[in-house]
């Protein structure tokens, strides 16, 4: 159930989901982010992608909302927004958001997407996440 939550609670609630030093064998940070902005927003799908290069496709680490994450857009999307995820200037990956409703997506939404990309990409890059081994296992083979 969809309850509305403001840019700052949801923000709070992310940082939390992402700090868990060891968290259950069943629990997925990156699924935990993305159901706290579908249940706490009016975003009727959010995908977190990563790119490994300019050149490369992109990788889907997370998603939710929907059944068929796979789609470029799904068929009731009526407002879009991709906010970059950069550290130190450079893209490591996409967080996307769709929603049903036409203009959807204010200011206080890019911002909170904004913040979540840069907590995200933080997440993503800290020593033993995913780009620092999936950039290890490149180099070992």
């Amino acid at each position: 159930m969809k309850t509305y939550r403001t840019a700052r609670v949801l923000i709070s609630e992310i940082g939390q989901a992402l700090a868990k030093k060891a968290p259950p064998a069943n629990y997925s940070p990156l699924e935990k982010v993305v159901e706290l902005l579908c249940h706490g927003r009016h975003y009727t799908w959010v995908g977190i992608y990563l790119t490994a290069g300019s050149n490369s496709a992109k990788s889907l680490l997370g998603a939710g909302g929907e059944p068929h994450p796979a789609q470029i857009t799904l068929p009731g999307t009526q407002s879009k927004l991709l906010i970059s995820m950069k550290l130190a200037g450079r893209e490591i990956g996409i967080l996307s958001a769709e929603s049903d409703r036409q203009y959807a997506f204010g200011s206080v939404d890019r911002v909170l997407l904004e913040r979540t990309a840069a907590i995200l990409a933080l997440f993503l890059t800290g020593k033993g996440k995913y780009i620092v081994q999936k950039a290890r296992t490149a180099v070992a083979a």
